[in-house]
């Protein structure tokens, strides 16, 4: 277990090649499903959440729309054997920098909610930049592509979730 968190960790510091995450069904199963379950109690326990529901449909059909896009941009390139690898990458890398931010969140309250509008900008920027470098690896392109469609993912993919709740 240590050796996979510090993997993910590697990762999120840009150190780490997510090739190197395992494929199999269960492991990316797991991964999901814990970066689900973080996420939840990180987003229940902030301020101004809407309630387990909005929330929890909120998480699941961003996760999904995420994937779906993953796999069509490494379809589109003719790499559709990463798709395991790479979701697995985005969603341990997510569940660590979600996990992250949930400790911290709590420190950066206590100056006030412009401090903790500055944490959650600077969480947001690691993770466009970590998701960018994990497609710039599994799609074979330049990092900055990589960067910019990992910022376009998380704008559809906030989008997409944010209709479905109607928010």
């Amino acid at each position: 277990m240590k050796s996979i968190i510090n993997l993910f960790w590697g990762i999120c510091l840009l150190r780490q090649s997510p090739a190197l995450v395992p494929a199999q069904g269960r492991f990316v199963l797991l991964v999901v499903a814990a970066n689900l379950l973080t996420s939840l109690v990180v987003s229940l326990s902030s301020a101004g959440s809407p309630g387990f529901l909005p929330t929890a449909t909120g998480i699941i059909v961003g996760q999904a729309v995420t994937a779906s896009l993953v796999w069509l941009l490494l379809g589109t390139r003719n790499l559709g054997d990463r798709f395991a690898t790479t979701i697995a990458a985005l969603f341990g890398c997510d569940l660590v920098i979600t996990a992250s931010f949930g400790l911290v969140l709590p420190l950066f309250t206590l100056f006030g909610a412009p401090a903790a509008t500055v944490a959650f900008l600077a969480f947001l920027v690691w993770s466009v930049a970590v998701t960018g470098f994990i497609l710039h690896r599994a799609l074979d392109v330049r990092l900055a592509i990589g960067i910019g469609l990992a910022l376009g993912m998380s704008l559809i993919s906030v989008t997409v979730s944010q209709i479905a709740v109607g928010a």
